[in-house]
C-alpha cells in the first residue's frame, strides 16, 4: 500500500537484489505519484507479478468488450443510415475521385 495515500496501485520500476531473499523495489503510486523504495521478499514479488498478470488479463477482456460494443453500435448506425438512404457507395470512394459519370473540369 502507498505510504501517503493508502493505494493499492503501486507500479514497480526497478528492483535490485539486497540479499539471498530480499529484493529493493523502487515503486510509484498510480494515485498521488509518490516514489518510495521498499524492500520486499522474492515470494512478495512472485505474488506481485501474479496479480499483475490477472489485473492484465481482466483489463484486456474489459477492453476486448468495450471495443465489441463499440463496433456493434457503429453497425447499427450504419444500418440504420442504409436503411434511410443517407448512405451511397460515393460515400466510400476515395476522396479526390470524381464519382462514375461526372464531368471533370479542366483547370
Amino acid at each position: 500500500m502507498c505510504p501517503r495515500c493508502g493505494s493499492t496501485f503501486l507500479q514497480p520500476l526497478r528492483c535490485e537484489a539486497k540479499g539471498a531473499d530480499v529484493m529493493l523495489v523502487e515503486l510509484r503510486c498510480a494515485d498521488c505519484t509518490i516514489w518510495v523504495q521498499a524492500p520486499h521478499t522474492r515470494a512478495d514479488m512472485r505474488e506481485l507479478d501474479r496479480r499483475q498478470a490477472e489485473y492484465r488479463t481482466l483489463i484486456v477482456a474489459e477492453y476486448e468488450r468495450s471495443v465489441a460494443e463499440s463496433m456493434e453500435t457503429l453497425a447499427d448506425c450504419l444500418a440504420l443510415a442504409f436503411e434511410r438512404d443517407l448512405v451511397s457507395a460515393d460515400d466510400f470512394a476515395p476522396r479526390g475521385t470524381a464519382p462514375p459519370g461526372a464531368v471533370r473540369r479542366a483547370g
